[in-house]
């Protein structure tokens, strides 16, 4: 299974979110939306890679490019 870095999607790219390397961070991310096997979108990169945009469990979130880097996706 080849997984990517969430950070290193494009806009536009999509994927199902299968790890969250934050166990401190997870309740976080999970009350955003962003949940393991949800479906998960990059909607907008700012300019300069940070942040960026993603629409994940009917919501659309903005992640910190250190938020994105722990979470991990396969690539639809």
């Amino acid at each position: 299974m080849d997984l990517k870095r969430l950070s290193d999607l494009s806009a536009e790219e999509r994927g199902t979110l299968q790890r969250i390397d934050a166990p401190e961070g997870m309740l976080a991310l999970m009350e955003m939306g962003c949940t393991v096997g949800e479906d998960i979108e990059v909607r907008h990169i700012a300019p300069l890679g940070d942040p960026m945009a993603v629409s994940a469990g009917g919501h659309v979130v903005t992640l910190r490019k250190e938020q994105a880097d722990l979470m991990w996706v396969k690539p639809h």
